[in-house]
Parts: C-alpha cells; sequence; structure tokens
C-alpha cells in the first residue's frame, strides 16, 4: 500500500495587526497637525493683537492735516473786494461817446468854403459848351463830384434848408446835361438848366 502523501496547504498570515498599526500612525499624524496648527494660532493672534493700535493711532495725526487747507480758501476770497471799484469808470465811459453838435458857421465863412467850387462849376460848363461824347461826359461826372462836396459842407442855418434843395436841383441838371452827352445830341437846353441853378447857388451865399 502507498504511504498517503502530505497535502501542502497555504497559511496566510493574519493583516489584522498591520491595519491596526496603519490606522494608528494616521491618527497620530492628525494628532500632531492639529498640535502644529494650535501652535501657529496661538503665536500669531499676539501679533495681531499688537499691530492693531499701532494702526488705529495713526490716522489720528492725519486728521489734523486738514485743518490747514481750510485756511487756504481765505485769501482766495480777498480779491474778490478789490475787483468792486473797476465797473465805476466803465459807467462814466459812454457820456462822451456823442459827437458834438456842428457849430452854426457864419455866413462869410460859409461864403469862403464853397465859393472856389462853385467858380469851378461856371468854368466846367463853359468848357462842356464846346465839347462832346465821351469828353463832355468826363466833364460832367467832374461837376456831379463837386456838387456832391458842396452837399457836404454845413450850411448856416439862415440858408441851410434853400442850400440844400438848389444844391439837390443843381444835381439833377447835371445828371441830365451828362445823359444828353451820352445820347449824342444837343446839349445846348441841359447846359442852360445848369447854369439857372448854378446862379441860384451864388446867390444863397451873396447875403
Amino acid at each position: 500500500m502507498t504511504e498517503p502523501q502530505p497535502e501542502y496547504v497555504w497559511a496566510f498570515p493574519e493583516e489584522k495587526p498591520r491595519r491596526s498599526r496603519m490606522w494608528l500612525m494616521i491618527g497620530l499624524a492628525v494628532v500632531a497637525i492639529t498640535v502644529a496648527v494650535a501652535v501657529v494660532l496661538a503665536v500669531v493672534r499676539p501679533w495681531e493683537t499688537a499691530a492693531g493700535p499701532s494702526s488705529t493711532e495713526s490716522p489720528t495725526p492725519s486728521a489734523s492735516a486738514p485743518s490747514s487747507p481750510s485756511a487756504s480758501p481765505t485769501p482766495l476770497t480777498t480779491p474778490t473786494s478789490s475787483s468792486s471799484p473797476t465797473p465805476a469808470p466803465s459807467s462814466a465811459s459812454p457820456a462822451p461817446t456823442s459827437p458834438p453838435a456842428p457849430s452854426d458857421p457864419a455866413l462869410p465863412v460859409f461864403r469862403d468854403k464853397v465859393q472856389p467850387r462853385l467858380d469851378d462849376a461856371s468854368t466846367g460848363l463853359t468848357y462842356a459848351q464846346d465839347a462832346s461824347g465821351d469828353e463832355g461826359v468826363q466833364i460832367t461826372d467832374q461837376l456831379r463830384d463837386d456838387a456832391g462836396r458842396l452837399s457836404d459842407v454845413v450850411a448856416p442855418s439862415s440858408i441851410a434848408r434853400e442850400w440844400r434843395a438848389s444844391v439837390q436841383e443843381y444835381g439833377q441838371a447835371l445828371d441830365a446835361l451828362r445823359a444828353a452827352f451820352v445820347q449824342g445830341g444837343s446839349t445846348s437846353s441841359q447846359l442852360s438848366t445848369a447854369r439857372a441853378k448854378l446862379a441860384v447857388l451864388n446867390e444863397l451865399i451873396a447875403g
């Protein structure tokens, strides 16, 4: 008979003791971390309490700073009072703007001013009698310019109205004479009218 052969049985060691050791190490690590955190908090809090009052005391001197600018706006208001007297001279300035009224000239003075132009007008009409076409137009234009200057001279109040009306009629006679030269027709009638109006002006200043 054969001998029974022994059977090999694998025996695994129990792992419970290893797991218990692992949990023990984890618990110790957690305790060590909590202790370290407590120590850190205990060290940091005293520093925060010490730094607190110093930060609160710092703004106290800054509050005194705004008091200095309060004095600065006071000199700024003072120039306003100095500018107040300036409008006084401006109110008096527009008074002399009106031009003075022209004085009433004496008749001899007025005659001395206008007589040379009246003499030139008489000479010009004499030249126009022998002129024609463009030459007559040029002479008449010169006479019309002189008539405009005669109306600008201030006449004495005694003859002012008659003088203005007579100068206007003389100018209209010259306009008719110029139109006759432009048309090329006869100018004898227009020349006679211009001489008659010029004679009226001479009679006014004769006195």
